[in-house]
């Protein structure tokens, strides 16, 4: 534990930034998450990183097995693939691949029908597209009993004719106490260069992420996860998550992320006097199911967005491969 703290400590310096208001950050497709099971959980992932989603929200999770042993067992190939139906046809596709302690992760958003116009009229001149990229290269490594792990990557963004390019990096550590089924875990994400459109650059949405979760044992293998995050670009946000494996091969989901009531009421549209209704109104609350067998792990997750309607997204995850060699097992994990 004591090892833990010393690395968190070596992370916050490179995050003691003071934050600064929405829309100051470039590559916000960054923080839209990485497959279903994370955002069904509310995006409180950095104490379990036990999947290839680690790639995105603590890369220290490459260093150590699983906690809880997969329906496919441990398989030395590890790949996901999500795609998201997205607010305002927003196209948001990603792979993670991964083969312990290595990995590596793509992001791509698509948006096209944006209207072009100039101060000279208010009419359209036509239509334009936007694209961002990013493509990571992950690694984790065991220090005595603590993993740490390391994200580099590239990003790009293009919006009509003009491209930009950035690069950046992600720090983490989880540590899994012995004795009792809990995890800390900590991850400093998107540390890296601006990007630089003409002449004016944005840096990208660097933030905190401090979590704790407890369970994924054998004799409780449901798990519980709180996670703190200290974004650069906006209030500090606390997240929660539940993860319930007690329907044979069916996983049920559940979390929520703290929201400011000026942010509530825009995203609901009562800032306009109007208001969402039905699912929608729940924003904040993600929603999310699962289902595991041989072949794979099929995640679906609802996210309400208030009066932009709801997103949806889907995953499917695929272990495979032979002569997969466990790391030591913790409380509950598996065995050689």
């Amino acid at each position: 534990m004591r090892a833990f703290l010393s690395a968190v400590l070596l992370l916050l310096p490179a995050s003691s930034v003071s934050a600064a208001g929405p829309g100051t950050s470039a590559a916000t497709f960054l923080s839209l998450g990485f497959g279903a099971r994370p955002l069904a959980m509310g995006e409180s992932y950095v104490a379990i990183a036990d999947d290839a989603a680690a790639l995105h929200y603590n890369p220290a999770g490459l260093s150590m097995a699983p906690s809880m042993v997969p329906v496919q067992g441990i398989r030395p190939y590890e790949m996901l693939l999500s795609h998201s139906l997205h607010i305002q046809d927003i196209r948001l596709t990603q792979m993670g691949f991964m083969k312990r302690p290595w990995g590596m992760s793509v992001t791509h958003l698509t948006l096209d029908g944006i209207e072009r116009r100039t101060e000279e009229t208010a009419a359209p001149e036509g239509h334009f597209g936007a694209s961002d990229l990013m493509v990571g290269f992950s690694y984790g490594k065991k220090v005595g009993k603590v993993g740490v792990g390391g994200t580099l990557k590239l990003v790009r963004q293009t919006i009509g004719e003009y491209s930009a390019t950035a690069y950046g990096m992600d720090l983490g550590a989880l540590y899994r106490t012995q004795r009792w089924p809990v995890t800390f875990g900590a991850a400093l994400g998107n540390l890296g260069t601006k990007v630089k459109f003409v002449e004016e650059g944005y840096p990208l949405p660097m933030v905190m992420r401090l979590g704790v979760s407890a369970g994924q044992t054998k004799a409780f293998p449901h798990a519980v996860s709180f996670e703190l995050d200290l974004p650069r670009d906006n209030d500090p946000v606390w997240r929660l998550g539940f993860e319930y494996l007690g329907f044979g091969p069916f996983a049920m989901r559940a979390g929520y992320r703290s929201t400011s009531g000026g942010q509530k009421d825009a995203v609901l549209g009562k800032a306009l006097g109007s208001s969402a209704s039905g699912i929608s109104e729940f924003y904040g609350m993600f929603m999310g199911a699962g289902f595991r067998s041989r072949i794979g792990e099929f995640d679906y997750t609802l996210m309400p967005y208030g009066e932009l309607g709801n997103a949806h997204r889907f995953s499917f995850t695929l272990r495979f491969g032979g002569g997969a060699k466990p790391l030591k097992p913790i409380v509950g994990g598996p065995s050689k």
